[in-house]
């Protein structure tokens, strides 16, 4: 069973990914919202380094006021997107009514 994942936790770096691609946000844009480096997204996305914690929570934040959920579930972090802000060019966001 899922739970709320507590707040001021950092995420993953998969979860980060998962999140900005359900809502169709950019890595500059992310980057711009989180006031870190597009960079520092890139890698934190594909493994190559772990942010420092206030930059992880910054991109948590971020990607929170885009609309992103976070939860913990058998101890991985899972991710959800608010339907009424998901980008409509997922499969996902099609399926509930997006065009």
């Amino acid at each position: 069973m899922a739970v709320a994942l507590s707040p001021g936790l950092p995420i993953d770096g998969v979860a980060c990914r998962g999140a900005r691609a359900m809502l169709g946000v950019s890595q500059l844009a992310l980057a711009e919202a989180a006031d870190c480096g597009r960079n520092l997204l890139n890698d934190f996305e594909n493994g190559v380094r772990v942010p420092r914690v206030g930059n992880a929570v910054r991109i948590r934040e971020a990607l929170e006021e885009l609309g992103a959920l976070f939860m913990e579930c058998r101890g991985r972090v899972a991710v959800g997107v608010d339907p009424e802000v998901a980008s409509k060019r997922t499969p996902r966001a099609r399926a509930l009514g997006g065009s």
